[in-house]
């Protein structure tokens, strides 16, 4: 069985890749990241928007499709940012929609952004009103709009986490603060909640749902505060951890909570995210990567990308709400 992850050098391309390596299947991987091939993997170099024959070729012969590429991040700004938004999470969906066969097995990565958090504490149900509050969160929702009519199987992972996670994502940073001795960078309040999901996990569920259509959601239908996740950052690190508390801007969600009933009835069991564990595995992988973070203080952060789709290969989309 040869499947086709797009984004496949992103954070959640490569746990799916390696998880889908390891159950046995062949992979071909589209990313605009050089990556290394191995037994099982063959690496495609492409832009989904290049009209490359390969990577059409490899659309439209695959038994399966995880659409994981483009412009991840619900906060950034600057020029072009909209407009690379819309060209990688809107026209590179729907060049893959127009590329893959109907009756091959697809899935598309959304974003629990499009619910615009927990409201009144109650978890997000795949039935209720989408309300996105920015820019990368309504571009999610227009390529859930282009999958309409079709049998697509389209995930809402909630914030996740773990060994490769995107350098611009909260817990990320927060490791290399620490581990720098600097104030770790609150948006609003440490009583906020984020249901926080392991990467391997979300790796496995979107797997087990292959071939299912709808929405479903991925998540823990557990909501932890952020003071839970900086005391995590500190028992990993070692570090005495202090805060810089700052006003949340208004694509920041108040709360996150994923409505996991749905993904129970169709997978028969739903991630269970072991917190300490995540972080000490994501701090491990930072430590032993080129960019790791050193322990002097006052040097500019190795590796941070700045967000708004300034990393040069496809990341994967959808699961930055946090």
């Amino acid at each position: 069985m040869t499947v086709v992850v797009t984004g496949s050098a992103g954070f959640i391309g490569r746990a799916l890749t390696e998880a889908l390596l390891a159950a046995g299947r062949r992979v071909i991987g589209v990313d605009r990241r050089p990556q290394a091939a191995r037994a099982g993997l063959t690496a495609l170099t492409a832009d989904l928007l290049d009209d490359d024959d390969l990577v059409g070729a490899a659309l439209a012969d695959a038994d399966a499709v995880y659409h994981l590429a483009g412009c991840p991040g619900v906060r950034g700004g600057g020029p072009g940012l909209a407009r690379r938004r819309h060209r990688d999470n809107v026209l590179a969906g729907a060049r893959v929609l127009a590329a893959v066969p109907r009756r091959v097995p697809l899935m598309i990565a959304s974003s629990s952004s499009v619910y615009g958090g927990a409201r009144h504490g109650r978890p997000s149900h795949e039935a209720d009103q989408p309300r996105p509050a920015g820019g990368y969160a309504r571009g999610k929702l227009a390529l859930e709009h282009l999958c309409a009519g079709r049998p697509v199987t389209v995930v809402r992972p909630f914030t996740v986490a773990g060994e490769g996670q995107r350098p611009d994502m909260a817990l990320s940073l927060w490791l290399e603060a620490a581990a720098r001795g600097r104030p770790l960078r609150v948006l609003g309040s440490l009583e906020r909640t984020r249901d926080v999901t392991d990467v391997r996990q979300a790796a496995q569920a979107v797997i087990a749902l292959t071939g299912v259509p709808g929405v479903v959601n991925i998540g823990t239908g557990r909501g932890r505060t952020l003071r839970e996740l900086a005391g995590a950052v500190a028992e990993v690190t070692g570090a005495r951890v202090r805060y810089a508390i700052e006003p949340a801007p208004p694509v920041e969600p108040g709360d996150s909570l994923a409505d996991t009933r749905r993904l129970r009835a169709l997978t028969g069991w739903t991630p269970e995210t072991d917190l300490l564990d995540v972080v000490r595995r994501q701090y491990a992988h930072v430590l032993t990567t080129p960019t790791g973070v050193p322990a002097a203080t006052g040097s500019a952060a190795p590796g941070l990308a700045a967000p708004g789709c300034s990393a040069p290969g496809w990341a994967a989309t959808g699961w930055a709400a946090s």
